[in-house]
């Protein structure tokens, strides 16, 4: 294929892994061009989708997507935290990043169903948050504020101080 050749679906495969190499390197624009070509209604596409949407501000319809995804089965038994304390340490310090606007593939999904439903709730509030509905933000994010994500904690400080101000 030569360069400036517009490349078609049945010539590129959209592959996840792509889309992911893609979004690491900040091209968002191609990453969701192979996103909306794909038509699919995993959950990774759709919350993939979302991280380009949210990238380019329209929160409105990242929120979208993020609502279009449907709930993730606990299936695994990866995800659920034990008594060893170096993992507690490692989930503490990764809760402090903003690990939910890494892109995402399908085996993540399955792997950690948990750590995917978390990611969602935690880039819904950021979009509540840019948007300024802070009933929204209290509303999506305060379920899982005792888990410690930095992001959430910080969220619902300006959501409730902006309801104690009346805004």
């Amino acid at each position: 294929m030569l360069l400036g050749n517009k490349p078609n679906n049945d010539t590129i495969p959209a592959s996840e892994s792509l889309v992911i190499q893609l979004m690491l390197q900040q091209r968002y624009a191609q990453a969701y061009e192979l996103l909306v070509a794909q038509q699919t209604h995993q959950p990774s596409a759709l919350y993939n989708m979302a991280l380009c949407l949210h990238w380019s501000d329209n929160f409105q319809e990242a929120l979208t997507r993020l609502e279009s995804i449907q709930p993730v089965q606990q299936t695994s038994s990866i995800n659920k935290v034990n008594a060893n304390s170096d993992l507690k340490a490692i989930i503490n310090k990764q809760n402090q990043t903003d690990d939910y606007l890494q892109a995402i593939s399908d085996a993540y999904v399955k792997s950690f169903p948990s750590a995917t439903s978390d990611a969602i709730v935690r880039l819904k509030t950021d979009c509540w948050l840019q948007l300024g509905n802070y009933a929204q933000v209290i509303a999506v994010a305060a379920p899982i504020a005792h888990k410690g994500y930095r992001n959430i904690t910080e969220a619902l400080q300006i959501a409730n101080s902006k309801k104690d101000n009346g805004i």
